[in-house]
C-alpha cells in the first residue's frame, strides 16, 4: 500500500482564482483529475475475480445470519464489488495537516472492503487473514494496487495539469497588472 499522498499546495486557491479568468482552464484541470480517478477505478475493478479468493467464502448471502449486526458475512459478488468501487470529488473534512482531497476512490461494498483491507492493521493475525495473504497477497489488493501500479504516471499527469493551470493563472494576473 502506498504510504505517500500526492500533496498539491494551493490547489483550491489556484483553481478559484483561475476560475475568475479562465473557466476552460479549470475544466481542463478537472478533466485530468477525473481521467486519473476513472482509470484507477477501472483498473481496480479489473482486479476483482469472479470466484471468491478463498474456497470457504460463500457466493450466496447467509440464510441464518449471526454476525455483523445481523447481516452475516457478506457473500462474494463480483458485480457488487465492482459497483462498490467509485470515485468521489467531495472535499470532506480538513485533516490535521490542513489538507483535503481533490478526489478519491472508495470501495463501498462490504466484501470488497474486507478483501481490500483484511490484514492491513493486524498483519497475519487469524486464519482468514493468513489464508487470504497466502492466496492473493497482502492488503491493498484492489484500489491501492491500481494506484501503486500507476503512481508515477498519475502524479506526473496531475502535477503537469496543475502547473499548466498555475501558468495560465499567472499569465492572466500579469495581464491585469499591465
Amino acid at each position: 500500500m502506498s504510504k505517500d499522498a500526492i500533496v498539491l499546495t494551493g490547489l483550491k486557491e489556484t483553481l478559484k482564482a483561475l476560475g475568475d479568468f479562465d473557466k476552460d482552464a479549470v475544466k481542463e484541470f478537472t478533466k485530468v483529475i477525473n481521467k486519473e480517478l476513472s482509470s484507477v477505478k477501472k483498473e481496480a475493478q479489473g482486479f476483482v475475480e469472479s470466484t471468491p479468493p478463498l474456497s470457504g467464502w460463500a457466493t450466496q448471502p447467509a440464510r441464518n445470519p449471526r454476525s455483523r449486526g445481523g447481516v452475516g458475512w457478506p457473500a462474494w459478488d463480483q458485480s457488487a464489488i465492482k459497483q462498490g468501487i467509485s470515485t468521489s470529488k467531495s472535499e470532506g473534512k480538513v485533516r490535521k495537516d490542513y489538507t483535503t482531497s481533490a478526489g478519491a476512490i472508495k470501495n463501498k461494498s462490504a466484501p470488497g472492503v474486507i478483501y481490500e483491507l483484511a490484514g492491513r492493521k493486524t498483519r497475519g493475525n487469524g486464519t482468514f487473514i493468513k489464508n487470504l495473504e497466502g492466496q492473493v497477497g497482502n492488503a491493498s489488493r484492489l484500489i491501492w494496487k491500481a494506484v501503486d501500479k500507476n503512481k508515477t504516471k498519475i502524479e506526473q499527469n496531475i502535477y503537469d495539469a496543475l502547473e499548466k493551470a498555475k501558468a495560465t493563472l499567472q499569465k492572466n494576473l500579469d495581464k491585469e497588472t499591465m
